[in-house]
């Protein structure tokens, strides 16, 4: 099998010479960050800018100007901030990492009118992050996008320059039917001000802003017809150090194919796609019944993710592409091969269409899936339509998934709604069809002040986990939330946000739930450092998604409170912490301590302390089915990150986290007709410790080209103990334990190049 996927590689590779032959390069302007070329003499300028962060709207003229111009190869951004050497912090980030550095943020809107964006943001130091903005100014992170930048430091500035092909993704702009006729993009760029937490910006909106996208400054574009084609091929081979593991060595070959035979049209081909993200997931101790929602990475799935997004509220999603390549329905892998994904893409004026299809291998026993979706959307200036369907074929469980969505779009400068209704049909041995509804509306006063109801309702037969994400279902959700902020003058604080969220929860049958009501007060500090103070009422209720299958029961309710300081950014320190004081479970009592803290000891590199400890008496878990136990536990995490660049080229990056759970029983309930009933003699305490490190060298040889060394090790142990043996050896003791007798020792090397 690998041998035919490398023959394909390179049939497609002998095959594209003449399309790529179409690529335009970027050969006018040397970015180096100067903005010195002739080009910029004559390009669209920005001078003045707006306080958006406090929303003032002040009008500044000295904070920062900006230059923006297109050619051929595709869009440039100048930018020029007016802080001196002494008031500003160059430290590098790695992609898409947090950046604690002043930074110029970009978003384009390639189309011009509000169908989605892309955001770009460079730090003085090298660092970058980029993500997708759908048209619901939801953020989407983990796109990666081919974009180059680069910074310039003077004593009394520092300069952004920005170059972005017009390749980079795909939209629809009325100027590229023709040669000569001039289109509009949008481009919004901002100043973040490390020292004071401030933002300018060259438009008074910010994506927290409805009319977001009907404020952006327009700048006009010829755009050009040509095609593009990009081959991404790669190769992985991991070694196997564990005892527990079967097979000690094994590689991996496949490639990613990109064609557009014009800006709005888009062909995605995958041949055995890279499951992995090459950075691991966080360690992830969750007893609950809901799932943790993951991030994907996979170039394939974070391409034009924005033409499928569907917005439904409290994270429902019908599709969750970390299903795809997941663990086969047998339960023998827990990564399934993919064999061959396609999706194409047609954005039109009005009409954006699209639709994907995914094969998994089959393996031995007929275990691999099916995925599909279509859809169609039709948008005008201020509003949208559109439908979405889905489709899973499971043959191992002879099980059939299908999901479909119709989600509408109103905004202006003050309204704004987001709706969607969803349906569900599942064929296994016998038919199940579901439904649900979401719906939000907003309503803007001012920059500082704004409402929004929420409400989403799933029935108790919808069912969207072949292929979507959602907390749970048979659930009536609604939601109120009120925020305002006042910005004042005074020498020690800028700006005071308060906001008041009120809830109610039910199921499909009115059955009342435990619900949040939450107070938030945040105090925005002139030093930069902030303030927030949190209280929550947790209204009682009935608890029907413990899990383990279990009846519902009453729980009473309870009050939450919490301080957080976070100190300023600024210098080669920084610092925040937390304390909370809850009710919790029927009578017990917790206290929650975090603290994190950032060294930055050189402007290459960052080193990052975070802890957190939570203990308590009366933590509910599901220990049995109509089996409850409240639990006096300690849960501790400690992770430590380093992360620097040791060439122009080469990044290093390590993260190691441990955790420890020791929970003792303390009252054991069976759970009968809905009612408590307290047994005796009944032990159901536990520890779970976890262990996970990755220390990772990456060589940057350009957009979706690298070479990546990593070495993984780590562990996880769980038991059952009597109550008076938790916690008998240090938990440093226990880590060690973990380290000594990994279930994870591995060393990846994979190499990944876009042609």
């Amino acid at each position: 099998m690998k041998q035919h996927y490398l023959t394909l590689c390179i049939t497609a590779v002998l095959g594209s010479q003449s399309l790529w032959a179409n690529e335009i390069h970027n050969t006018e302007v040397n970015l180096d960050g100067r903005l010195d070329e002739k080009q910029w003499q004559s390009a669209r300028q920005f001078k003045q800018f707006y306080q958006v962060v406090p929303a003032t709207l002040t009008t500044h003229t000295d904070k920062v100007h900006a230059k923006a111009f297109s050619n051929a190869a595709g869009v440039y951004i100048g930018i020029v901030n007016f802080q001196s050497r002494a008031n500003r912090q160059k430290q590098f980030n790695i992609q898409d990492a947090f950046m604690q550095a002043e930074f110029n943020r970009i978003v384009v809107d390639f189309a011009g009118d509000g169908s989605g964006a892309y955001e770009f943001a460079v730090t003085l130091g090298g660092g970058t992050q980029d993500a997708v903005l759908t048209p619901q100014l939801t953020k989407d992170g983990d796109w990666d996008g081919d974009w180059q930048s680069a910074t310039f430091e003077a004593d009394d500035y520092w300069s952004t320059e920005v170059f972005i092909p017009w390749h980079t993704v795909s939209f629809y702009n009325p100027a590229q039917g023709t040669e000569s006729a001039l289109g509009e993009i949008g481009v919004s760029i901002q100043l973040y001000d490390l020292g004071k937490n401030y933002i300018y910006s060259n438009q008074k909106q910010t994506t927290s802003n409805s009319d977001f996208y009907l404020g952006m400054p327009k700048l006009k574009s010829a755009i050009p017809k040509h095609s593009q084609l990009s081959f991404v091929p790669y190769f992985s081979h991991q070694q196997h150090f564990a005892e527990q593991v079967k097979n000690n060595s094994e590689s991996d070959v496949g490639f990613d194919l990109f064609y557009k035979p014009n800006h709005h049209q888009k062909l995605s081909v995958a041949v055995n796609p890279d499951f992995g993200q090459v950075d691991s997931d966080e360690v992830d101790i969750n007893y609950s019944a809901v799932e943790t929602l993951r991030s994907d990475k996979r170039p394939f799935f974070t391409q034009d993710i924005a033409v499928f997004s569907v917005q439904a509220l409290q994270d429902t999603k019908l599709i969750h592409t970390r299903r795809i390549g997941a663990g086969s329905d047998d339960g023998r892998e827990f990564i399934t091969p993919i064999d061959l994904a396609t999706r194409f893409v047609h954005q039109g004026e009005t009409m954006q269409v699209g639709a994907f299809a995914v094969k998994e291998d089959d393996l031995d026993s007929d275990a691999g899936k099916r995925f599909y979706a279509a859809r169609a959307k039709y948008r005008q200036k201020h509003w949208q339509t559109g439908v979405l369907t889905t489709h899973t074929d499971r043959p191992w469980l002879d099980r059939q998934a299908t999901t479909m969505a119709w989600d509408s779009q109103y905004q202006s400068a003050t309204w704004s709604f987001q709706g969607a209704l969803l349906a569900s049909q599942v064929e296994q041995q016998q038919k199940q069809t579901g439904n649900g509804a979401s719906l939000q509306l907003g309503y803007q006063f001012s920059p500082n002040t704004n409402l929004e109801g929420r409400y989403l309702k799933l029935n108790k037969s919808f069912d969207n986990s072949d292929l979507g994400y959602s907390q749970r279902n048979d659930w009536q959700y609604s939601e109120a939330k009120f925020s305002h902020a006042i910005n004042t003058q005074s020498d020690w604080l800028a700006r005071i946000k308060h906001s008041l969220t009120l809830s109610y929860e039910a199921d499909s049958q009115g059955l009342k739930l435990p619900a949040r009501q939450a107070y938030l007060s945040q105090w925005l500090l002139t030093n930069g450092g902030q303030i927030d103070l949190h209280l929550d009422r947790n209204s009682g209720g009935w608890q029907d998604n413990l899990g383990r299958q279990s009846q519902a029961f009453e729980v009473p309710g309870n009050w939450e409170t919490r301080v957080m300081y976070v100190s300023p950014y600024i210098g080669k320190f920084s610092w925040a912490a937390s304390f909370e004081y809850d009710q919790e479970g029927f009578d017990g009592r917790a206290q929650q301590y975090a603290v994190d803290m950032t060294w930055l000891p050189h402007p290459n590199w960052t080193l990052k302390f975070n802890n957190f400890y939570r203990t308590g008496d009366g933590w509910l878990v599901a220990s049995d089915t109509d089996q409850v136990t409240q639990y006096q536990r300690d849960f501790f995490v400690n992770k430590i990150q380093v992360s620097g660049l040791i060439t122009d080229k080469l990044e290093f990056s390590s993260t190691l986290e441990w955790a420890v759970l020791e929970a003792r029983s303390d009252d054991v309930y069976s759970i009968q007709a809905h009612h408590r009933h307290r047994l005796n003699n009944v032990d159901t305490s536990f520890e779970d410790r976890r262990l996970s490190s990755q220390f990772k060298l990456r060589y940057r040889m350009g957009a979706l080209s690298d070479l990546f060394l990593v070495y993984r090790r780590g562990g996880a142990v769980g038991e059952s103990l009597p109550g008076n043996q938790i916690g008998s050896a240090p938990w440093l003791e226990r880590a060690k334990q973990l380290w000594q007798s990994p279930s994870q020792d591995s060393v990846l090397l994979k190499v990944r190049y876009k042609f």
